[in-house]
């Protein structure tokens, strides 16, 4: 009997921690992600849509960024975080999803 019920177990467990896994890695993606509202070029800010507040980052890395674009937030101990535009508005509006 337990030669037959193994499999089934080990299928079921193998199939929860990969849903674990998955979960993980989109909470990741959704808090690393983050769309552009308004951009503080002098201040070297930027409005987040999903978090509603204001992130500092290196006022080099703000020069391409528009209002709408999706960025990557790579952050820095001690310093401005860095960020990286994932996709454009034009990009994101243009998309067929």
């Amino acid at each position: 009997m337990l030669k037959r019920t193994f499999p089934i177990i080990l299928a079921v467990v193998v199939m929860a921690a990969s849903a674990a896994l998955a979960a993980g890695l989109t909470d990741r993606l959704q808090a690393e992600r983050m769309t552009v509202v308004r951009v503080d070029h002098a201040a070297g800010r930027f409005l987040c849509a999903e978090h509603g507040r204001w992130t500092a980052v290196l006022r080099a890395d703000l020069r391409d960024v528009q209002q709408g674009d999706i960025v990557r937030v790579e952050p820095a101990k001690g310093k401005p975080a860095h960020i990286v535009v994932v996709r454009t508005a034009a990009d994101e509006l243009t998309s067929p999803e």
